[in-house]
C-alpha cells in the first residue's frame, strides 16, 4: 500500500491529528480526501524534519517502500485513479445529504465513516488484483533448472553416449581381429615374409612398369584435370626381360636360404630323434621345419657375395641381370643385408624368450 492509499484508508480524526502534529495550516474546512491529499504533499515536502516523529513513522515507512518498488508505484497510480473516480461519484451524494441535515462535526464524521468502507475496498482491490495477476504471470514463466539438475542431465547423456559407443565397438568385433593380427605379426616367419615382399615390390616396379589404361575426366569442384589410371604392363611376363631377373632374385633370396635352413636346423635337435613323437611335433608346429636364424644368415651371406662381390659358382645370370636386380631392390644389396640382420636379431630374441 502506498503512502497516499495509507492516508485515504485512515479516519478523518486520524488525519486531523497528523495535521496538528505536522503543523499543517488551513485544514479545518477540508473534506477527508482533500485533507489527505494536502497532508500527503505537506509530509513529503517536510520529510527531513517530520520523519523522526513517532506517530508519522508508519507513513514514511510506506513512502520509502513506494519509492523502492516499481510495482508499488503502479498500484499507487491505479489506486489514485480509482480514488478520483469515486470522489466524483460520491460528491453529489454528499451534497444532497448536507442539504437535508444540519452540518455538524458528528454528521461529517458519520458521512465519512459511511463512505469509507466501500471506498477503501475499491482502492484496495486494484492492488490485490495486480498482485494476483503478477503471481500468476510469474508462475507461468519457466524458470531455469538448478545446477544440480543440469549436471545430472549431462551425466546421463554422457553415459548413454559411452554405452552406445561401447556397443558399436563390440558389434564390429574389432578387438578379435586386432588380437588375430597381433598373433600373426608376432612371428619371425611374418617378418621374413614382409622383408621379401618389400624387395619384390621394388623389383616389380622396374620389371613391370605401369602403363596407362584409361583416365577419369575432370570432376567439377574437385579436380579440373583428368586423372590417368595406371596398371602394370603384364605383357612383360611373356618376355625374357622379366623372368631372368625374377628367377635369379628368387633363387638367391628365397630358395637358397630356405634349403640351407631346412638342412641346418638347430632347433630340430631339441626334439626326440627319428621317432613318432618327433614327427608329431613337426606336424603340429610346421615352423620348426626351417631355422629362421640360419635362413637370414644365408640370405645375407649370398646377397653380399652375389650382389656386392659379383661372385657366382656357376654362371647362372649375366652381370647385367645382377646389376638390374641390385638397382631395383630398395637399398640394393645393403637393403638385403639390413633385412637379413633384422630377421636374425628377431630369431635370436624369439629363441631366448622360449627358453
Amino acid at each position: 500500500m502506498s503512502s497516499t492509499s495509507y492516508l485515504n484508508s485512515l479516519l478523518k480524526t486520524d488525519l486531523t491529528e497528523f495535521a496538528e502534529t505536522s503543523n499543517l495550516s488551513d485544514y479545518a474546512g477540508l473534506r477527508k480526501a482533500e485533507l489527505a491529499e494536502k497532508l500527503d504533499s505537506h509530509l513529503k515536502r517536510n520529510a527531513t524534519t517530520l520523519q523522526k516523529v513517532p506517530s508519522l513513522s508508519e507513513y514514511y515507512k510506506r513512502l520509502g517502500a513506494t519509492n523502492r518498488s516499481p510495482m508499488k508505484r503502479i498500484a499507487e497510480k491505479v489506486s489514485d485513479t480509482v480514488d478520483d473516480v469515486m470522489q466524483n461519484v460520491a460528491a453529489p451524494a454528499t451534497a444532497k445529504k448536507t442539504r437535508r441535515k444540519t452540518r455538524s462535526p458528528t454528521d461529517d464524521e458519520s458521512v465519512t465513516t459511511d463512505t469509507e468502507g466501500p471506498l477503501s475496498a475499491l482502492m484496495k482491490t486494484p492492488g490485490q488484483e495486480l498482485s494476483r495477476r503478477t503471481s500468476i504471470l510469474a508462475s507461468n514463466i519457466p524458470l531455469p533448472p538448478s545446477p544440480a539438475v543440469v549436471t545430472d542431465a549431462i551425466d546421463r547423456q554422457s553415459k548413454r553416449i559411452r554405452t552406445s559407443i561401447s556397443h558399436a565397438y563390440d558389434r564390429t568385433r574389432f578387438h578379435e581381429y586386432s588380437d588375430l593380427a597381433r598373433d600373426t605379426m608376432s612371428s619371425t616367419v611374418t617378418i621374413n615374409v614382409l622383408a621379401i615382399m618389400f624387395e619384390f615390390w621394388g623389383l616389380e616396379k622396374q620389371l613391370l612398369p605401369n602403363k596407362r589404361l584409361t583416365h577419369i575426366g575432370p570432376i567439377p569442384y574437385v579436380k579440373n584435370t583428368s586423372t590417368p589410371i595406371m596398371v602394370p604392363d603384364l605383357f612383360q611376363l611373356l618376355g625374357h626381360g622379366f623372368w631372368a631377373p625374377f628367377s635369379f632374385w628368387l633363387l638367391t633370396t628365397v630358395v637358397a636360404p630356405a634349403l640351407t635352413s631346412y638342412f641346418i636346423n638347430l632347433p630340430l635337435q631339441q626334439l626326440p630323434p627319428h621317432t613318432a613323437a618327433r614327427r608329431a611335433s613337426i606336424k603340429s608346429n610346421p615352423h620348426v621345419q626351417f631355422d629362421p636364424f640360419v635362413f637370414n644368415l644365408t640370405k645375407g651371406f649370398v646377397a653380399y657375395c652375389v650382389y656386392a662381390l659379383h661372385f657366382q659358382i656357376i654362371e647362372v645370370a649375366k652381370n647385367a641381370t645382377v646389376a638390374q636386380i641390385n638397382t631395383a631392390v630398395p637399398g640394393g644389396y645393403q637393403g638385403m643385408l639390413i633385412s637379413s640382420g633384422i630377421g636374425a636379431a628377431v630369431s635370436l630374441y624369439e629363441a631366448v624368450l622360449k627358453r
